[in-house]
This record gives structure tokens, sequence and C-alpha cells, in this order.
């Protein structure tokens, strides 16, 4: 395993890390796996991303490629929460849900949501999805700051769609940013957006119990959280949303994070406004992100709904998915014994 910074990604076999970055928390790296290293029964095949609460690698179980996110020291509770959740949802799998299977092979998923093992005599606690392709909105967005317009609503309206899922049930994220969510493009060049952590994923009545700083980034915390002072509800997660929108408008995220102390961050945002998206050459869109990422609770969209039903008014919907053609060599190998067996019946009976 290696130690890795999440802020400027630099990392250590020991977990001595030092950085020319003068506000960089190197002390506080995260444990990471490399390839071919083994946790449990799974091998670890490459690093997709490093999230403030866990990390999500592509990796194999037998001949079965999964994702798996194993959650960082002190966040197994977090991971937890996040597993029943799923289960919960299971019923209404949503596209743009990780399909959450047993964490071991030989178990049901109810029995065993969750994985625990040992390893270099600590306990990881870890979850295993149906392996998905993409690549992080964050590194994206490194290539490609301002996307077309047209992905950047249809990315939205999906996320969207799926955190009001989750408000459905009475659950609020609190931690949406462009580090959770997995894009990928289907053979159409349409993007498909896969949130790949639920946040907090508690009720508002156990926020105060359940928030915890480290679950995301300053640059991506509600003013309300901040300081835990007004209103923590669904206009929260219209904030993180909203902020996703403004970034992927503007081509840069609304509060510069990078080389600079968290606390000076914090501060930022609930002291300054930030700019305009710039976008001259587009209309209403600007206005939607600028009203989701007001400071006042209350002047944001109410809810996810309102803010969803604000995008659908100038984007199209996403096209459906055109599904693979997928052979079942197996059918056709059954087809065409059969076909070959009545041949030579006929054959057969002629003789």
């Amino acid at each position: 395993m290696k130690y890795m910074c999440i802020r400027c990604n630099r990392t250590s076999a020991d977990g001595n890390l030092w950085c020319q970055e003068k506000y960089c928390p190197a002390g506080d790296s995260p444990e990471i796996f490399e390839r071919g290293e083994i946790l449990g029964n799974i091998e670890i095949v490459d690093l997709i991303a490093v999230l403030r609460s866990s990390a999500l690698y592509k990796a194999k179980r037998g001949e079965e490629e999964i994702l798996l996110k194993v959650a960082h020291e002190g966040c197994h509770e977090k991971l937890k929460r996040e597993s029943k959740i799923l289960i919960q949802l299971a019923k209404r799998q949503h596209p743009m849900l990780p399909v959450l299977l047993p964490a071991h092979q030989s178990a049901r998923l109810l029995d065993a949501p969750y994985g625990k093992t040992v390893v270099n005599e600590r306990t990881k606690y870890y979850l295993v999805f149906r392996y998905a392709e993409g690549d992080i909105l964050r590194n994206l967005l490194i290539r490609t700051p301002q996307p077309w317009y047209q992905h950047v609503g249809w990315l939205m309206i999906g996320v969207a769609d799926v955190v009001a899922l989750l408000h459905q049930y009475q659950k609020l994220h609190l931690c949406i940013s462009p580090d959770v969510i997995l894009v990928r493009y289907d053979k159409e060049g349409v993007p498909r957006p896969l949130l790949i952590d639920l946040g907090v994923a508690s009720d508002a009545q156990e926020i105060l119990q359940n928030w915890d700083r480290r679950f995301t980034g300053p640059a991506y915390t509600a003013p309300e959280l901040i300081e835990m002072k007004g209103k923590v509800g669904p206009a929260s997660d219209v904030y993180g949303l909203g902020l996703v929108l403004y970034e992927m408008l503007a081509g840069h995220p609304a509060f510069e994070y990078q080389q600079q102390r968290d606390e000076t961050v914090y501060d930022m945002v609930l002291r300054t406004i930030p700019g305009s998206t710039g976008r001259s050459d587009l209309r209403a869109i600007p206005e939607i992100a600028e009203k989701a990422i007001s400071k006042d609770y209350n002047t944001r969209q109410k809810d996810v709904f309102t803010f969803a039903r604000e995008l659908h008014t100038v984007f199209t919907f996403p096209p459906k998915e055109k599904k693979q053609f997928k052979i079942n060599w197996r059918v056709v190998a059954i087809v065409i014994g059969g076909l070959l067996a009545i041949s030579l019946l006929l054959v057969l009976a002629v003789i």
C-alpha cells in the first residue's frame, strides 16, 4: 500500500509526505492499495479515484470484474450507511446508481452488504459494485473545463434525478462535487453519469450526528454546514448541484481551493459571492446555477425537483440509450445443432 494526499495526489510508501504546496494536507493522507495487492479474495487492478472518505478501484474477484470502494480510516460508518440505502433502493434500481453486490461471493446481499478484513493489522471496510466503465467528472473537467452545454445539461439532469430519489427516501447527500460522479459515454457519445458516493446518506435529524467535514472538500460545502447555523435540508443538495453546474459553465470552481488553507476556503464560502459564469452565449442556464449557489438557503430552488424542472425548461431530455445487441452464442449453438440434427434425419429418411 501507499499513502496519497487527497489534494495534490502525491504519494509515499511510508506516509512521510513532503509537499512544495504551502497548504497541502499531506499529513492526513489515506492508505491506498496498489495494482496487484489483495484485499481478502479481491485483487486490485487499478485506482480509479481517491474520494474524501474512500478510494474507488477497478478490481477482480475471481474472473469477475468489479468496482471496489474501500473506506478511509474513521469513515466506515458512512460506508455502512451507504450500503443500507443502496439495499433500500435496489427495488427501484436507478440507472445512475451503482449496483451493490454481496461483499462475499457465497453470501446473499442482505447478509453481506459490506465487507471487512484486516490488512497490515488494520481493519478495512469495503463495498463491492458491479463493474462500470467511466472516468471521474473531475478528471474530465481537467481535460475539458467547459464541456458542450448540452452535455452539461444531460449530466446535471441525470445527477439531479438520482439525488431526488434519495430525497424521496428522506436522505440528504450533502457531499455533491465533481469527485463523486463517474461519467461514461455511450456509443452515441451521450454522457451517462453514475453517482458513486451517497454522501452523508442521512435524514435532517441525523445530520448533527453524522456530518463530518472530512466527507467533502471545503469548496463544495454548503454555508449552513460550515458553522451548523440555519436550516439544513433539500436546498443544501441544490447548492451542491449548483456548484457542479456553475463549474462546468464557467470552466473553474465557484471557489478556488488550490493552495489555500481549508479555513480560508470555508471563509470564502461564507463571505464571498462567486462571479458570473461569463456565459453570455447562454440564456437562463447561468441564472439557474447562480440561484442554486446562493448563500441564503431560502433563496435557492426549494428542492431538487424544482432545480431539475428549471433545467428541463432549457435542456432537452437525455436521449434514451440504445441497448447493445449481444449474440447469445449458446442459443446459436443449440439452434445450429438442432438444424443439423433435422438435416441428418431428412437425409436418412431419403436413403
